[in-house]
């Protein structure tokens, strides 16, 4: 190659520099870009209750579109209410997200940072902000633990950045949701019957000094004190990974009934899925007697969110389940139906209902053998 024809490609890659820094079709960077300090988004910093709607749209899975409206904000894509202050503390956060420090402008190198434009190899994550102000599409990379920040860019900006602290939004519509779906204390489960439809049957209730006891358990079962004891915490931090609308208990079910301390009733229906997962019904019935005004309201508000849908439950859960029917009786049973008794005015009350005298009919009931 000539000494001229190396100085025509020397001249023509100079110019493509120049043109890449200061040509026309570079996008001008957003007020923030590039300046160490700064907020990634200070239209956020004054209201972030502008915004009316959040739209997360992972690489390669489903997006999740969340809608702030009269009733708070709400998960569209599963039909049910998202956890508020999880939502609020993500905005808090992303409105309070300051630049570390500027990163690659080439294309060619976006990949190795997950800031690509979607649908583009190395595409992370893109977060679209709606409502009265109009707001730039963040790019979310990957988070560098080195140092301390996430990657992002601005859509139609080719300024790559670090920010300040993990940026990613839970990906999937169900993170959204309150977690755990119960967080019930052992201390305020009573009485705990688990019946197997092919006649097994687990029965624990407490001793007049709180103390849990088993009544009734399998014929053949190991340690059934100590299953019983799990049993009692079953709903202390109870849940799940999935959730679906609301189908009906199929009649290969295990029923967890659970007496509480207030005398409400709790149910949880358990089953396996046709993809192997624990499913899960939940109801809840308040005391024959009622509830003080605050309390009732709690107890309905509680009831409404998880008796709204199916669940799917935690792998634990069946595990706790099945095993504490795991034994060799399977003679067909018919459990009793349950009354429930008037709500106690103190937990001793409560405790002294599960020992004789038997005035408390209702609690023998659930107490007695089939």
């Amino acid at each position: 190659m000539s000494w001229r024809a190396l100085g025509v490609l020397f001249a023509v890659a100079l110019l493509a520099l120049l043109l890449d820094a200061f040509g026309p079709g570079r996008h001008a960077p957003p007020p923030s870009a590039g300046v160490a300090g700064q907020l990634l988004l200070p239209q956020m910093a004054s209201d972030n209750a502008r915004v009316t709607r959040i739209e997360v749209q992972p690489a390669h899975a489903p997006g999740v579109s969340l809608l702030r409206g009269t009733r708070g904000w709400w998960v569209q894509q599963l039909g049910a209410p998202a956890d508020a202050e999880l939502v609020q503390t993500w905005l808090t956060r992303l409105a309070r997200a300051r630049i570390l420090a500027a990163k690659t402008r080439l294309p060619s190198r976006y990949a190795l940072l997950d800031v690509a434009d979607p649908g583009q190899p190395g595409a992370g994550l893109a977060l679209q902000l709606s409502g009265s102000l109009a707001w730039p599409q963040v790019l979310i990379g990957r988070y560098d633990a080195r140092q301390q920040g996430t990657f992002v860019r601005l859509r139609g900006h080719r300024q790559s950045l670090l920010v300040a602290g993990d940026l990613a939004p839970p990906s999937r519509a169900v993170d959204w949701m309150q977690h755990p779906l119960l967080s019930l204390p052992a201390s305020a489960v009573l009485q705990i019957d688990l019946i197997s439809p092919r006649g097994a049957r687990f029965l624990l209730d407490r001793s007049l000094d709180g103390a849990p006891r088993v009544v009734t358990a399998p014929r053949g079962l190991r340690q059934p004190l100590a299953r019983g004891a799990l049993l009692l915490g079953i709903f202390d931090g109870l849940d799940y990974s999935g959730v679906y609308a609301r189908v009906a208990t199929p009649p290969q079910a295990l029923r967890l009934r659970a007496l509480l301390s207030d005398g409400s009733l709790l149910t949880l229906s358990a089953w396996r899925g046709r993809d192997g997962h624990a499913l899960g019904n939940l109801s809840i019935q308040a005391p024959v007697g009622g509830l003080p005004p605050e309390a009732a309201a709690g107890l309905a508000r509680t009831a409404a969110r998880v008796q709204a849908h199916t669940w799917q439950l935690v792998p634990g859960i069946w595990s706790l389940l099945r095993d504490a029917l795991d034994a060799k009786d399977t003679r067909p049973r018919t459990a009793p139906p349950l009354t429930m008794p008037p709500a106690a005015s103190g937990r001793a009350s409560v405790q002294a209902a599960l020992r004789p005298p038997p005035t408390a009919a209702a609690w023998a009931a659930l107490r007695g053998a089939p």
